[in-house]
């Protein structure tokens, strides 16, 4: 519910979104819990979940699922969506990868 608490709390409806980095599909296994929390909410999501390697695991693509979320709100321009948090180490930090913490920020603003 980020995306779509973060659009009820603003002041004005957005017209566009962007997106920064995030693990890529490949690199974010999760469990069966997590496919079915979000599609229960939007079965549409179930394209954006792939079959892992073991039973009940699944690769999920975050970015395809925000942008549906947002098209959901009527949001239609969504820019970015195409880091790797995990495998760009040169350029961000992951637990996931790493097992160590560093902090990243993303300025946000409204125009």
């Amino acid at each position: 519910g980020i995306i779509e608490n973060t659009i009820a709390s603003m002041q004005s409806r957005p017209v566009w979104a962007w997106l920064g980095a995030a693990i890529s599909q490949p690199c974010f296994e999760v469990g069966t819990e997590v496919k079915e929390a979000f599609c229960s909410k939007y079965p549409e999501l179930d394209s954006a979940f792939q079959a892992g390697q073991q039973t009940g695991k699944y690769y999920a693509d975050l970015y395809a699922i925000a942008r549906y979320i947002l098209q959901q709100h009527g949001i239609i321009t969504v820019l970015g969506g195409d880091q790797c948090s995990y495998t760009q180490a040169d350029e961000y930090f992951s637990y996931r990868r790493e097992a160590k913490t560093g902090r990243m920020a993303t300025f946000v603003f409204m125009a």
